[in-house]
């Protein structure tokens, strides 16, 4: 009788997998015979779903921030909770070596730098819970990407529960500021002196988006395969909108107040923007079912603030151009915007890679130079089990400074 007690017991606290499970995604289909023990996860942020979930991931993937256990502030409870304490790879690329000496059962990868042939390379490992399907790269919807990991895991009825619950944080916050409805919005970051808006597919906008803010239409033509686009300063009219968020730090808020164009604009003017700190930023970049409620909860009111003012008093055409002056007419006013776009800088939808990389936030674009790759390939003089880039604490090991 007690044998067959502790066996109930224990078949309770296994997740559903009673048989095999199959998992579609964008590299193919995945079998999993037997609930995962070790999971590592080599995506940028799949360590949140995990935690959500109720799962311990025995490794993860830094994407940026230096953060303990590459766990941020809105995530680190449910990493608390669940008695995880992972080791942490650093760098662009998945560190194989690090994912072998990890020995895992079950590999998350649904969002991470992988191609086919790194698929079939980690797939030698253990069984690869790819993207999910039919979605851009980088693009595909947090719901699905946790519904993939949950099918995969045993734990369906769970992410459910956790969608719901995130749902109706969106909900209640759109309900509680009105505001938000039908104005638009403009989510951008600097990078060095380029700014990178996004398409309506990204995991941003649809979060604005959730909340009533209307996407710029003209976003979804002007983003590349990543879902992102880049243009030079002059062109700050592109993100001139009810509300502007901005991911920057403090260097890249000092270079955009400093602009004329900005200065004139009623981003400045009417105090429509909104500076995201280092944990919004990440929230914001991350968008998995811990950070979105989070951020909501915490922006929500800053967005609200920023609304509230309401538009100023000039023409837009004037607003444009910075021609306060009541003197100046919508004719003049007119023709300096025309000349102004003659003269605008060319969108940059160029790459200078094969592989299409995420909207990278702030002080990210260093982090992937040609001095992380050279620390990537310096693999002989680590110790065995700290993992690539990390240590055995968990704390991540910034390449920059090497």
């Amino acid at each position: 009788m007690r044998a067959a007690l502790l066996f109930c017991l224990f078949m309770m606290s296994v997740p559903a997998l009673a048989e095999p499970v199959e998992i579609t995604h964008r590299f193919g289909i995945t079998r999993i015979d037997a609930p995962p023990q070790r999971i590592v996860s080599v995506g940028y942020h799949e360590q949140d779903f995990l935690y959500a979930l109720g799962l311990a991931p025995v490794g993860v993937h830094e994407w940026f921030g230096a953060r303990a256990f590459a766990t941020w502030i809105w995530a680190d409870d449910a990493r608390k909770a669940v008695g995880a304490a992972p080791q942490v790879q650093r760098g662009f690329e998945i560190d194989l070596e690090w994912v072998w000496q990890l020995q895992p059962d079950l590999i998350v990868a649904s969002f991470a730098p992988m191609d086919a042939a790194t698929y079939a390379q980690l797939s030698r490992i253990a069984p690869v819970v790819g993207p999910p399907e039919g979605f851009p790269d980088w693009g595909a919807p947090w719901q699905e990407e946790l519904r993939l990991i949950a099918r995969a895991t045993g734990r369906d009825d769970r992410a459910e529960t956790v969608i719901a619950d995130v749902d109706a944080v969106l909900a209640d916050t759109r309900a509680q500021y009105p505001a938000f409805d039908g104005a638009s919005v403009a989510v951008a970051h600097v990078a060095g002196t380029k700014l990178v808006g996004y398409g309506p597919a990204d995991g941003a906008n649809r979060f604005m988006a959730d909340l009533g803010f209307e996407i710029p239409a003209e976003f979804e033509t002007l983003a590349n395969a990543a879902g992102n686009f880049s243009v030079s300063l002059e062109r700050i009219d592109l993100f001139e909108r009810d509300l502007a968020l901005w991911l920057a730090d403090t260097a890249g808020r000092e270079l955009i107040e400093a602009l004329p164009a900005y200065q004139a604009s009623a981003l400045a003017q009417a105090g429509r923007s909104v500076w995201a700190d280092e944990d919004e930023t990440g929230a914001m970049s991350f968008q998995t079912p811990l950070s979105i409620p989070w951020a909501a909860q915490r922006l929500a009111p800053k967005f609200q603030t920023r609304i509230a003012r309401g538009k100023s008093g000039l023409t837009p055409a004037i607003r444009a151009v910075g021609c306060a002056h009541p003197g100046h007419s919508q004719a003049s006013a007119d023709l300096f915007i025309s000349i102004s776009r003659m003269t605008h800088a060319p969108l940059d939808r160029t790459r200078d890679d094969t592989f299409p990389r995420p909207p990278f936030p702030p002080q990210i674009a260093e982090r992937h130079s040609g001095r992380l790759h050279r620390h990537m390939l310096g693999r002989a003089g680590r110790a065995i089990g700290t993992g690539a880039g990390g240590r055995a604490d968990g704390a991540a090991i910034d390449p920059v400074a090497l």
